[in-house]
């Protein structure tokens, strides 16, 4: 008896997994509509494959001070946030910039063609030390130092107001790499010569 009460138990939870959790759907069995009163606009017809469905109000219209939940909270914004133009000159010919992320680094670069058992967690780690450094140490104090000040015009003004007052200490470039500030869309840079 036991045995069988397990099986059927097992033989259940399977076929929920496998079906699903849905209730059933729901049946009309009640008196049909009463017909709409003569004179009245008939109901719109339902949207076919042709015509979308007609979008749900945003939470802003609902009634209360918010509306939402905590899904509209991490929504992000629809509309794309227009580009703010660099207020750097352009690059100097041979040369490119691109983010100061992980991988501008000078250390560890020697490995970047390598692969195997020990040089993949060395690479990994080189590349969590740039992460931290610029996401996390540079930019999350950049974060504070904006909420008070004004924006650094230039690299030298950024050293001197943000990197050297917190000792943030940004990874070592390579020969022919420099760091630059973008005051325009306030975006550490890396000036180097472009890549084949």
């Amino acid at each position: 008896m036991k045995h069988r009460v397990a099986m059927l138990s097992a033989a259940l939870l399977f076929g929920i997994t496998l079906l699903g959790c849905e209730g059933p759907t729901p049946v009309s069995s009640g008196p049909p509509a009463p017909p709409a009163p003569p004179g009245s606009a008939p109901p719109p017809p339902p949207p076919t494959a042709s015509q979308p469905a007609a979008a749900p109000l945003p939470p802003e219209t609902k009634f209360g001070v918010f509306a939402g939940d905590v899904n509209d909270l991490a929504a992000r914004p629809s509309a794309p946030q227009p580009a703010q133009p660099s207020s750097l000159p352009p690059p100097e010919p041979g040369t490119e910039r691109v983010k100061a992320q992980a991988g501008v680094g000078a250390k560890g670069r020697s490995l970047d063609n390598e692969q195997g058992l020990l040089v993949t967690p060395v690479k990994a780690f080189f590349a969590a030390k740039e992460r931290i450094a610029f996401e996390q140490a540079f930019y999350g104090q950049y974060r504070l130092y904006r909420a008070t000040e004004d924006a650094p015009k230039d690299y030298d003004e950024l050293k001197a107001k943000v990197l050297d007052p917190y000792m943030i200490k940004l990874p070592q470039l390579p020969p022919g790499h420099k760091y630059v500030w973008d005051a325009g869309t306030e975006e550490l840079q890396v000036e180097r010569p472009k890549r084949q």
